[in-house]
Formats: structure tokens, C-alpha cells, sequence
């Protein structure tokens, strides 16, 4: 039975019977939310579930976000070695365009003296030694000289190469890491939208809460002027019921409102939605969907309406006692009516506030409006 924990008492005098359940129910309606029979606590359990599950995104987004950034960094370390590789790679370069504007000269030097070797005739030059000695010496001169135009070459050769693919591979790298940049910051600004959205969605979910916990404390208000009100009514009741119809005397013997399963006692519990330390007034008993639920006891009904917490509710007085059966779908009995023990009041449902995992009968046991544990007064089974 969904419950807080009883404040204080207020005694403001005896009002008549009809006129103050006429009260409590015009009370009870006008505290209703806007979403009438709507149900407070599966909605902040509701929102309590989507929160979570927002959070869990934040918590990838965040991660996701993270590791996009990290890569960024890496991204960005990577570039500032390429330019430095670019800085040493012109410096480099420097040095062989330097090396290239000596070599330049020696090698059209060199081309020059060959082309006129060549027509004054290599054979010329070297059989026209005047001994043996004078033939290889020239000989030896000749193949040095071409040994190292050759290796001037070479040297050209393999710098004017070496400087285009180092230009190449450096274009290329660095072309790859700023396309790899662009896209890690296009991926970035989605996260960081993703993240905005999703941080508005959680501000939604968050006022879903506060405006769920609101409509909880409007039923606890609700469920203590129940309270006084029943305590009110029922002793002004007390001294018009026959002595031999007394209620008390069927303690431990009242038969049981509902045949179903007992599935939550009287007393201190921990809301399952909520996490807040609640007392439950009486028993809640779960049943199949329009199981009839009876009077425990001969009484007239006081109450048969809509109450916000309790959702459809009867009361009915025993004189000091009043019996509360609650969360029902559909009543059989009108305020007013005299019952019989074992009359059908109604069937039951899961109107007001449930769990929602089921359909429940609440049942309550009143004393001058102090509940009462009902399990001691319901007869063994």
C-alpha cells in the first residue's frame, strides 16, 4: 500500500459524516495532477530509466569524444614533427641546391672537355705519348678524369632524385595527416552536438522528475487529510452502530477481501521507484485482473470514488473502524449504500499509484483514523 509515514494528527472538531466525505473527496480531486489518473511514481521510475539511460550516452559520447581528441593531439604531434621534417628537409636542400650550383659549373666543364676529346680523337691523345711511361701516365690520367666526371654525375643524379622524393613523400604525408585532421574535427563538432542534444534531452528528463516528484508530494498531502478526515468520521460515527454488529469483535476472523496473494505486509518498506523509506497503512494483495473484492464486515459505504494515490477507492464505516479497499477497476456500491459482509464492492485493478507490474487490491484497517495491521484481523488461511 503505497504510504508515508503518519504526521501529527490535527483535531479541528467533528464534522457529519456525509458532508466531510463530500469534502475529502472534492479535497482529494482538486489536489489531482493535470494528468488525472496518471501514475507519479512510474512516471519518476520512468524518468529515473531514461536519465540513466542518457547518462550511459553522455558516458560514450564522452569517451568517444575523448578518444577523438586524443587522436587529434596525436594528429597534431604527428604534423609538428612532418614540418620539422619539412624545416631539416629544406635545410637539406639548401645544402644540395648549394652542392647542385658547384657541381652545375664542373659538370658542363666536363662535358665541354669531352666533347673536345672527342673530336681531337681519345686515340690521338693517348698513342701520341713519346715513350711507354708517357703512354700509361696518360692513360691512367684519362681514366681518372673520366672515373670522376663519372662520379660528378652520379652525385647529380642521385641528389636531384633524392631531393624529389623526399619533396614527394613529404607532400603526400602531409596531405594525409590534414585530411585525417579535417575529419576527426568534422567527427568532433558531431560529438559535440550529439553531446548538447543529448545534455537538453537530460534537462527534459530532469523536469519530467521534479514535476513527478511534485505530483508524489501532492498525493502524500492527500493521503494524510485522508488520514485526519477518516479519523474525524470515524469517531463521530462511533456511538451509531449496534453493539451487536461491533467490529472488534471479529478480530482474527474477518475473511479476506480478495482471494489472491499477499504482496506487501503493513509497516516500514523501501519504495521501489522512489528509494525513499515509506510505511505501508495496510496489505496489498495481488489478484487477476477483475477479481471481485468484498466487504469484510457489515458497514455503510462513505466513500466510493476516485482518490488520487489510491486511485478507485471504497470506505466503509464500522462504527470507530473503517475499512479502505483501493486501486480497483470499477465499484459496485455508491457512497451512502449499507453493505453486507461478503457484498461485492467492486473489481480489482491497478488504478491510482502502483507499482504497475500487476493488478493489486490495497486493503487498510482504521481505528478513529490510526491505521491498523489488517493481517491479525483476517482469519488464517
Amino acid at each position: 500500500m503505497w504510504a508515508l509515514r503518519r504526521s501529527s494528527r490535527s483535531r479541528r472538531g467533528t464534522l457529519r459524516g456525509a458532508s466531510l466525505w463530500s469534502l475529502l473527496l472534492i479535497g482529494a480531486l482538486a489536489t489531482a495532477p493535470a494528468r488525472g489518473q496518471g501514475d507519479p511514481a512510474g512516471e519518476l521510475s520512468l524518468a529515473g530509466a531514461d536519465e540513466r539511460g542518457v547518462l550511459e550516452q553522455l558516458n560514450t559520447i564522452d569517451r568517444e569524444l575523448q578518444e577523438v581528441r586524443d587522436r587529434k593531439r596525436a594528429i597534431e604531434d604527428r604534423l609538428a614533427e612532418v614540418q620539422e621534417q619539412v624545416r631539416r628537409h629544406e635545410d637539406e636542400v639548401a645544402v644540395a641546391e648549394a652542392q647542385l650550383a658547384v657541381l652545375r659549373p664542373q659538370v658542363r666543364a666536363r662535358v665541354r672537355a669531352l666533347y673536345r676529346l672527342h673530336r681531337r680523337g681519345l686515340a690521338r691523345m693517348v698513342f701520341g705519348a713519346e715513350d711507354p711511361t708517357d703512354l700509361r701516365r696518360r692513360s691512367v690520367y684519362l681514366m681518372a678524369i673520366l672515373q670522376a666526371d663519372l662520379d660528378r654525375l652520379r652525385r647529380f643524379a642521385e641528389t636531384v632524385a633524392s631531393r624529389a622524393r623526399a619533396d614527394a613523400a613529404i607532400e603526400e604525408e602531409l596531405a594525409s595527416m590534414k585530411e585525417l585532421r579535417a575529419s576527426l574535427q568534422l567527427h568532433e563538432a558531431e560529438l559535440v552536438e550529439r553531446r548538447a542534444a543529448r545534455l537538453a534531452m537530460l534537462g527534459e528528463i530532469r523536469a519530467r522528475r521534479a514535476v513527478a516528484l511534485g505530483a508524489l508530494d501532492g498525493y502524500r498531502q492527500v493521503q494524510r487529510q485522508l488520514q485526519r478526515d477518516l479519523e474525524l468520521a470515524s469517531r463521530a460515527q462511533a456511538n451509531r452502530i449496534n453493539p451487536a454488529d461491533n467490529f472488534r469483535d471479529q478480530y482474527g476472523r474477518l475473511p479476506w477481501p480478495a482471494n489472491g496473494r499477499l504482496i506487501r505486509r503493513f509497516g516500514p518498506y523501501t519504495d521501489p521507484a522512489t528509494g525513499a523509506e515509506m510505511d505501508s497503512l495496510g496489505i496489498e494483495i495481488a489478484a487477476e485482473f477483475g477479481t471481485p473484492f468484498r466487504a469484510v464486515f457489515d458497514g455503510e459505504v462513505k466513500l466510493a470514488d476516485f482518490v488520487p494515490g489510491y486511485g478507485q477507492t471504497v470506505a466503509i464505516e464500522h462504527g470507530p473502524y473503517t475499512t479502505i479497499y483501493s486501486h480497483a477497476n470499477g465499484l459496485e456500491v455508491r457512497r451512502g449504500d449499507r453493505v453486507r459482509a461478503g457484498d461485492v464492492l467492486g473489481m480489482v485493478g491497478n488504478s491510482g499509484l502502483t507499482d504497475g507490474r500487476g493488478y493489486v487490491l490495497g486493503f487498510e484497517i482504521r481505528y478513529n483514523g490510526t491505521p491498523q495491521d489488517p493481517l491479525p484481523w483476517l482469519a488464517p488461511r
